[in-house]
């Protein structure tokens, strides 16, 4: 009877904490939500957009990116269509959700594990049955750490999409200014190509009056014909500096749809102090922020790692019914032949009553039931090796962080040299090269009118003011692109670094000016 008010209570006990758990486990939600968008925020504070890419809408249609493109593309809708657009950007989005996933899953319990054996006796009779219920308790102390380091784990994915999204701005700039630029070298070529043919139209005309050789109207077909393969390359390099936009825009269509409305930027004259800029990169640099998040998560995996010195302590109950004998029927009258041969005459065999019989069963031990601990102990595998595996990985993710701390120094410094001298050359080619090859072909085309110099110079003269051209407009080509490289170093618009340059100038004033 006692036995059968312990397996009640233990019912009682164990059926609500094992539903009470599944509950919770069935509340168990992931919403990566709120991470979508603080990376959003990040990516708006990084690029200057306030719209991108948000993995529970859905995405831009085709009559959206038509309306887009219809009246030509600006650098700044092609840089907003590439944060909203671009796949590469939306497949790593998924990553934060995946990252929330396994932290909710940090700070589940493992399941319990249930035993039920069934043992036949030989001979027959009643069958033992062994059943326990156990649960592995290691997650108590482990569940704050796992979490820990899985909320690290969502942190870095969530700056690392954003410094991603950054990248993916700064790539779509070049690549605009590249297209504008091959755009701008294929109209060079055509008005070379025109150029050289006006030049072959006069030459002939000479040669026809007598006056020029037909070896200078050979010389100068031969730079026709070269100016005309020029152009075929002008052409696909167009082309293909379009299609490589295309692609990063995550756009299918034809790049003769593609027109792009801005040109290449005006000379900047940007008075940036690189120690200045070396500062606000080390502190909102997000590629930076993965790292220490990946530094903390390192400090969180090595205490996990020595907590998993005990792998499984499991805890529960085991209860047991033991087998037993069936009894064999009872001959009524074998045993009254019996008792009455034992006392010589006519005698009726004992007969148990029901209480009796009842009593001598509760004599019988039926059910065992007890709690029940498993423990794994560490005697050969003491876990050593994954803490050493961990103390190495952490050391791994400090030494780079400091590389990328103390690299973005040199990254900025360079930048800012590479942007000076090359809006200075852009500055030199307009102000002393182009005027200069103008001139000398100018010059040289009446000289040679006049018969005082060779086609050989007018054709020399006529290559150096193509090859001054070509180069002015790759050289400015490459110091728009170097403001995208300064702000991807930087890892801020540019705008909003002068814009905190000019208020931190003046809030000195305004101390400066104050009263001491």
């Amino acid at each position: 009877m006692r036995n059968r008010l312990v397996l009640r209570w233990l019912a009682k006990v164990t059926c609500p904490s094992l539903a009470l758990l599944m509950v919770g486990v069935g509340c168990a939600t992931v919403d990566p939500k709120p991470d979508y968008n603080r990376t959003r925020t990040l990516i708006e504070q990084s690029t200057g957009v306030a719209e991108s890419y948000n993995p529970e809408e859905d995405g831009l249609t085709a009559d959206e990116l038509n309306a887009w493109l219809s009246n030509g593309l600006t650098l700044d809708e092609a840089v907003h269509i590439a944060l909203l657009n671009n796949r590469k950007l939306q497949a790593v989005f998924l990553d934060i959700g995946m990252a929330r996933a396994d932290w909710v899953q940090s700070g589940l319990l493992s399941n319990p594990s249930l035993g039920i054996g069934v043992m036949f006796p030989e001979g027959g009779g009643r069958s033992n049955i062994q059943g326990n219920l156990a649960q592995n308790i290691v997650d108590l102390w482990q569940m704050p750490v796992k979490k820990r380091i899985a909320e690290h784990q969502v942190e870095g994915q969530v700056v690392r999409v954003a410094r991603l999204a950054g990248e993916l701005a700064a790539e779509t700039k070049r690549a605009y200014y590249a297209a504008v630029a091959a755009n701008d070298l294929l109209t060079i070529a055509d008005e070379n190509l025109a150029l050289l043919g006006k030049s072959h139209d006069a030459i002939r005309a000479q040669r026809e009056a007598g006056v020029a050789s037909p070896l200078d109207e050979n010389l100068q077909r031969g730079e026709l014909l070269r100016a005309e393969l020029d152009l075929r390359d002008a052409r696909l390099d167009s082309v293909n500096a379009k299609r490589s936009l295309a692609g990063l825009l995550s756009l299918d269509l034809n790049t003769d749809e593609l027109d792009l409305t801005d040109r290449l930027p005006e000379s900047e004259e940007h008075a940036f102090d690189a120690d200045s800029l070396i500062a606000i990169a080390r502190e909102k640099r997000l590629d930076l922020k993965a790292l220490e998040e990946a530094v903390g998560a390192g400090d969180a995996e090595i205490k996990l790692e020595y907590l998993r010195v005990f792998p499984e302590f499991s805890i529960g109950i085991a209860a047991e019914r033991t087998e037993g004998r069936s009894q064999p029927g009872r001959d009524v009258a074998a045993d009254f032949a019996r008792a009455s041969l034992r006392s010589g005459e006519l005698t009726i065999p004992d007969i148990q009553t029901r209480g009796e019989r009842q009593a001598e069963k509760d004599q019988d031990i039926e059910f065992m039931i007890g709690p029940n601990l498993s423990v794994t102990l560490p005697f050969f595998d003491q876990n050593r090796a994954q803490i050493a595996k961990a103390t190495y990985a952490q050391v791994q993710a400090v030494k780079s962080y400091e590389d990328l701390y103390l690299g973005v120094a040199q990254d900025i410094r360079m930048a800012v040299d590479q942007s000076k001298t090359l809006w200075g050359n852009v500055t030199f080619y307009r102000g002393e090269l182009l005027p200069q090859a103008d001139r000398n072909l100018e010059f040289t085309q009446a000289a040679y009118q006049a018969g005082t110099v060779g086609v050989l110079t007018l054709l020399e003269s006529q290559r150096s003011l193509l090859d001054t051209r070509r180069g002015y407009v790759q050289v400015w080509a490459t110091a728009a692109t170097s403001l995208s490289d300064l702000e991807r170093a930087v890892g801020l618009p540019l705008n909003d670094v002068e814009a905190a340059g000019t208020q931190e100038e003046g809030e000195q004033s305004n101390d400066e000016g104050g009263p001491s």
